[in-house]
């Protein structure tokens, strides 16, 4: 029985040196896997043609810019106006936890700075694990309801059509969806005192915040991928937008902007565009996106009082 219970242990305890290994190569494997994959797609394209449909207009790459910095200055906004700390001291803090929640795991940036928070505020000041857990869970909502609406227009407008990804939905299999939806509802409604400490018009306020920036980075993504390759349809773009949206909803996965690049290309058929047009684009966000994150982590100041 000892030594079951030593065997055991580290996965009784989440913290335990050995339970914190076993989740970092489950980690690595997941983004290997991924990135690998997606290696041996863009061999079987080519890597000249690769290469040579890389975009070459400057707007795409300033258009990526706006997008890579857009969450980081609308969470700057959200908490300096409950922090009062210099723009100069938190933003840097935004931009690493950026990094983790794409690169290590979903939510480990949340980790980071309620730690650094924790240790900066003042003594009496209220606890900081409240607003970012609010925060959260409103971006959370807003993002699937503004996916949810997206992908509405997106099949009114005929750009999408899930009959093509995922067979006829049936009858009671919506029913079964609308119901599953309004119980969600009413048990976020019935307990919503619970999940958010917020006032109703601050949760509003706050998700409307995070209805905007969401619309605001798909229309600059749509737009980025537009400019790179202006003679494939805008229908092809909204469809690529409504699947990246889904898979970064998936929690706890680091990388999906990976994930999303691989399950494009293999719908690139589906689509009928050129796999060669769509590989160029995707590697360049993917290059550009791995790059900014390894300058960000290497270059950015620790903020005074950080914990590293």
């Amino acid at each position: 029985m000892g030594k079951f219970t030593k065997l055991t242990k580290p996965f009784q305890d989440p913290e335990h040196p050995v339970a914190n290994r076993i989740k970092k190569y489950i980690r690595t494997a997941f983004q290997v896997g991924i990135l690998s994959f997606l290696g041996y797609q863009l061999y079987e394209i080519g890597i000249a043609n690769v290469l040579s449909s890389l975009p070459v207009t400057p707007l795409f790459y300033l258009l990526f810019l706006v997008n890579y910095f857009s969450l980081p200055l609308f969470e700057l906004f959200i908490y300096r106006k409950r922090w009062d700390l210099p723009a100069r001291m938190i933003f840097p803090v935004f931009l690493r936890k950026k990094v983790l929640n794409m690169d290590v795991v979903g939510y480990s940036g949340e980790v980071y700075l309620y730690v650094w928070m924790k240790k900066k505020l003042q003594e009496g000041l209220k606890d900081p694990f409240l607003l970012i857990k609010d925060n959260n869970i409103l971006s959370s909502v807003a993002s699937t309801f503004i996916t949810l609406v997206l992908l509405f227009v997106y099949i009114q407008l005929g750009s999408l059509n899930p009959a093509d990804y995922v067979g006829t939905i049936s009858l009671w299999n919506k029913v079964f969806l609308l119901l599953c939806v309004l119980l969600a509802s009413f048990l976020i409604y019935r307990f919503r005192k619970r999940i958010i400490s917020l006032s109703w018009q601050e949760s509003l306020g706050l998700f409307s915040i995070h209805a905007f920036r969401i619309l605001f980075i798909n229309v600059v993504q749509i737009v980025q991928w537009g400019v790179a390759e202006p003679e494939i349809s805008l229908a092809v773009w909204f469809t690529f937008s409504a699947v990246q949206n889904l898979a970064a909803r998936i929690p706890f996965l680091p990388s999906t902007d990976a994930l999303f690049a691989t399950i494009a290309l293999k719908m690139t058929g589906l689509v009928d565009v050129p796999m060669e047009a769509i590989a160029g684009l995707l590697t360049a966000n993917l290059i550009l996106m791995r790059g900014a994150n390894m300058l960000t982590f290497l270059l950015v100041k620790s903020p005074e009082g950080e914990i590293t």
